[in-house]
């Protein structure tokens, strides 16, 4: 009985001693599940930050198409029109639709190529301006548009979804707070990573320009319910902005650093003030924009610079919303603009 009973407790006395080792798996498991979890986004994080950087790389144009549908423009334009000097305008949504360089067909003179970019302040167009010079291409007149309320706030979230890694030691200079563009151009990266489907076809969707940079689709004319419509919506965007008129430091350095990038590299400067119709004119506060103006003449003085003041160059009726331009409006600015452009060159 006595061996018989010791035989048949040995399974148990046997399972007991493996106990310990067994029941060991489960925290070692659980430690290693938390690693995961805590390793999992920061590594997600770098793997698709990798991923753009290497389909910039590959596709350049899959950050900022627009740049690049116009560096297209103006590499073309040096190459068929070589005797002739080579202007590039630089500037905002508002200078996209009224400069259009198409109309202007004399065979002689400085070769016009529209530049802007929806949304370009002072630091998109710094970068911008970098950008070509990088790339290769050297104009010999650059016009440059002043957007007012640009100056007093830029749309750093909107600005810095056009940024590229190489864009962003440029850019950092002029932030706000420090690391400002840093912080949307990664939430950028993070939250448009359906663009990177682009990278097969960048150009995909992307509404052409005419061969000379003016935009293809401009509107003839609103009703005057729309017109009222999105001229509220422009006051909304930019009446806070045009109240204070107070130049941010980030601004004036973009802006300085634009103009004497443009002529240490042996290039013309013409400062451009953009029209603007008499409703967005009146939201001005009048001692902010006297400030503005003496700083822009002040400014200018110091580069050696002429400016181009067409604020007053077009009517109410011209503009959809008091500042941007239905077609008339960009036929007469543009013809205008040639001809003004033309005798300050001349000076």
């Amino acid at each position: 009985m006595y061996l018989s009973f010791s035989h048949e407790s040995s399974p148990p006395f046997q399972h007991r001693h493996e106990s310990p080792a067994v029941a060991s798996n489960p925290p070692r498991a659980r430690t290693l599940s938390r690693h995961a979890v805590v390793l999992f986004p920061p590594a997600f994080v770098l793997t698709l930050l990798g991923v753009w950087a290497l389909a910039e790389t590959v596709v350049p144009e899959i950050t900022d198409t627009d740049y690049h549908a116009r560096l297209r423009l103006m590499r073309s334009a040096a190459v068929e029109h070589p005797d002739r000097p080579l202007g590039v305008l630089l500037g905002s949504s508002r200078t996209v639709w009224a400069f259009r360089p198409e109309q202007l067909t004399e065979p002689t003179g400085t070769y016009w190529v529209n530049g802007a970019h929806v949304g370009a302040g002072p630091t998109l167009n710094r970068v911008i301006l970098h950008r070509l010079l990088r790339d290769g291409v050297k104009p010999d007149v650059v016009a440059l548009e002043i957007m007012p309320s640009y100056f007093v706030k830029e749309n750093s979230r909107f600005v810095s979804g056009h940024f590229a890694v190489a864009d962003l030691p440029v850019a950092r200079r002029y932030a706000d707070k420090p690391l400002d563009f840093d912080y949307y151009f990664l939430r950028h990266r993070l939250t448009r990573a359906s663009d990177l489907a682009r990278v097969l076809d960048p150009f995909t969707g992307y509404e052409i320009h005419d061969p000379r940079g003016g935009h293809q689709i401009i509107e003839t004319d609103v009703t005057p319910a729309e017109r009222a419509k999105r001229t509220a919506l422009a006051l909304e965007r930019n009446g806070p902005f045009v109240q204070s008129m107070v130049v941010r430091p980030g601004a004036d350095r973009a802006f300085r650093d634009t103009i004497r990038e443009i002529t240490d590299h042996g290039a013309r400067v013409v400062l451009l003030r953009a029209p603007e119709g008499p409703t967005f004119r009146s939201w001005y506060n009048p001692d902010g924009l006297a400030r503005f103006d003496a700083y822009i003449a002040d400014v200018a003085r110091e580069y050696g610079t002429s400016v181009i003041d067409a604020r007053l160059w077009l009517d109410e009726e011209d503009f959809y919303d008091s500042h941007h331009v239905l077609k008339r409006g960009a036929d007469k600015f543009t013809a205008r603009f040639a001809r003004e452009v033309a005798d300050a060159l001349r000076q």
